[in-house]
């Protein structure tokens, strides 16, 4: 069932405020049609003020921001994924790869959109106290309010967390912006920045509901999920000023702080995982809602054809599609095949996250197992074969990005515990290992699949590299995700490879092997259940060191958030994104030399964990006195 969601059409704030609008399901609930308002004469009912607070949403869905730039463009290049070869000035490339100035259009697009976020939830938080509706109002308009300023201080803390991400100390500003006003501010240290993003997340927490979400406004355990993860980012490794990668001395403070709101979310007891790892992605991908995995998620979708362009996810980080009964891809992220083989046996989350195919024109897949292929692999967990494929995704996408799920939560509840404890706890163990148990599908009934060849047919077509001629359909069974792809030479079918054994299986499902040519007869396969793991088979081993267990759950991370848009910030919290390039680059030019891998030729210790502050931001703000460490 489709929940709610925001449509967020038109809500900006540049002196004038233009009323944003809410859907339901597929019915579109628009407020009055006014056309616009001064900021001194709109803040009069409670429609007006939810108007005004889905401006500050809407700074989620740009391009420049998360429909885009910041989960998919800057979290590359890792040990996790890469993005296109290519030496292109001024695009997603030079940012990946590391060779970009301060110049880059990217930087100084992404910086001002946050600031222009600010600037709006500046002005809620200022604005909607003044009304009388705040005070006088009904004790359902004072909720109603309350909870806007609850939204507003949420997202102006969360913003300000990511400028800090990306940028370090940046200028600091909690005051909406007048006419007169000087906006030329100097730099603030972060931890002054932290402090006040704890305490506007604090805030918030007291004024949001503390129901489970209906739809993607933010809600109290969504804000202590997102303060928890800023809270370990705090506490964690930065670079500073000189060029060194530091923590702060009191860091502890931080983590004690992130392991009060992981336990109060798992104390809620509100959250639960999804049963099946690859239907999450399967609900993102047809804009299901899903609140019991999805705690915090950005809401890009959008009614009509026209303004169907906001979101990338699903299309430039898809597996390769072909046009015809999908809508083709933009596909420009790549998976090094050295993640790939980094997967334990069983792990259902690696064919299911790498997709080793492309899609054809008729839908089929095309395997990438020769020559260079493993360098076109793919993210697959929004493939097109998931996707709504309605006339307004064909090119773009209104898949949202979830930025926290209750996975990730139960993994910081498992590095938070150690770091304070000095090993893991008993609560360490088994927050990390229900994330394992479904990662392996040992908590369903069913288990993989295996399918082998039988007779080898005749008559049937060799496929091309762009359109698959023999496919092999797996029906019945109960389970899901599996897919095998059929060899043919001449035009016998001589072997079988498994892309994906899939799980779930609680018997064997029949197997056909299909010529689309309507040529080939005879070849027959067969599948039989592969040994289903248990719980001891997959839970990690008990006695783990401290370091031990912390490298556990930094391979726990990338395997179940893999393309999430967190793994790069993840390495540099850690002091590690360097060492993770030049591993990953060292090990794939292990398997050619032309490997199309380059992050650790450009990048640099001490100057890329941080970006340069935009030039077009230092050459009109003078009280920026120095560019971050390297530019």
């Amino acid at each position: 069932m489709k929940a709610k969601f925001i449509d967020i059409k038109h809500a900006t704030f540049v002196g004038l405020i233009t009323l944003a609008t809410f859907v339901s399901c597929k019915k579109v609930v628009e407020t009055d049609p006014y056309s616009s308002f001064t900021s001194d004469n709109f803040f009069k009912s409670v429609p007006e003020a939810y108007a005004a607070t889905l401006g500050v949403y809407e700074t989620l869905k740009s391009p420049s921001t998360y429909a885009w730039y910041v989960p998919l463009v800057y979290d590359a290049d890792t040990d996790v994924e890469f993005l296109s070869a290519g030496t292109t000035a001024n695009d997603f490339r030079e940012v990946s790869h590391y060779y970009y100035l301060a110049g880059n259009s990217y930087f100084y697009s992404t910086w001002s959109t946050l600031y222009n976020g600010i600037d709006r939830a500046n002005l809620v938080i200022e604005r909607i106290p003044q009304m009388n509706l705040y005070t006088s109002g009904t004790t359902e308009q004072k909720a109603d309010l309350n909870r806007m300023i609850g939204e507003a201080k949420f997202l102006r803390g969360f913003f300000y967390s990511e400028l800090v991400r990306l940028w370090g100390d940046v200028p600091f500003k909690i005051k909406s912006s007048a006419p007169g006003d000087d906006l030329s501010l100097p730099l603030t240290d972060r931890f002054v920045i932290y402090d006040q993003v704890i305490k506007d997340m604090q805030d918030a927490i007291t004024l949001l509901p503390a129901t489970i979400a209906s739809n993607e406004r933010i809600n109290k355990f969504g804000a202590k999920a997102v303060l928890a993860r800023i809270a370990i980012f705090a506490g964690g490794y930065s670079l500073r000023p000189d060029g060194t990668m530091q923590r702060a001395t009191d860091y502890t403070k931080y983590y004690q702080l992130a392991q009060t709101q992981v336990n109060d979310v798992l104390a809620s007891g509100l959250y639960k995982l999804n049963d099946s790892y690859s239907q999450v992605f399967k609900n993102q991908s047809q804009q299901v809602f899903e609140p019991k995995e999805s705690l915090f998620e950005m809401s890009f979708y959008t009614p009509t054809v026209t303004n169907t362009n906001s979101s990338s996810w699903g299309t430039f980080n898809a597996p390769p599609t072909n046009a015809g009964v999908y809508g083709s891809t933009l596909n420009r992220t790549f998976v090094p095949s050295s993640f790939y083989s980094t997967f334990a046996d069983g792990d259902l989350r690696r064919d299911f996250s790498v997709a080793r195919y492309i899609l054809d024109a008729n839908g089929n897949k095309l395997p990438l197992l020769t020559n260079r292929d493993d360098e076109r692999w793919g993210p697959g967990k929004w493939s097109r074969e998931y996707q709504n494929n309605s006339a307004l995704e064909k090119t773009y996408t209104n898949i949202n990005y979830v930025a926290m799920r209750y996975a990730d939560v139960l993994l910081m509840k498992a590095e938070i515990d150690n770091e304070l404890n000095n090993g893991p706890t008993a609560e360490a163990y088994e927050a990390i290992n229900t994330v394992r148990r479904r990662a392996y599908g040992t908590n369903v009934a069913g288990s993989r699949i295996n399918i082998t060849l039988g007779a080898s047919g005749s008559g049937y077509s060799l496929s091309t590299t762009t359109l698959s001629n023999t496919f092999i359909t797996i029906t019945g069974g109960g389970g899901t995700d599996a897919y095998a792809v059929p060899t043919v030479v001449g035009d016998k079918v001589t072997a079988i490879t498994m892309l994906n054994q899939g799980g779930g299986y609680t018997s064997a499902p029949t197997i056909a092997i299909t010529d689309v040519k309507g040529k080939g007869t005879g070849a027959t396969a067969t599948a039989t259940l592969l040994p289903k793991k248990n719980n001891a088979d997959v839970d990690l081993p008990t006695g783990l060191s401290k370091d031990a267990f912390l490298l556990r759950i930094q391979n726990e991370r990338a395997w179940e958030l893999c393309f999430e848009g967190m793994r790069r910030a993840d390495l540099i919290r850690w002091n590690l994104l360097g060492d993770k390039i030049k591993a990953t680059q060292d090990a794939v030019k292990a398997i050619r030399s032309q490997y199309a891998y380059e992050a650790a030729t450009n990048f640099k210790k001490g100057k890329h964990e941080l970006y340069p502050f935009p030039s077009n931001e230092l050459d009109v703000n003078k009280k920026i006195t120095r560019q971050n460490p390297g530019f």
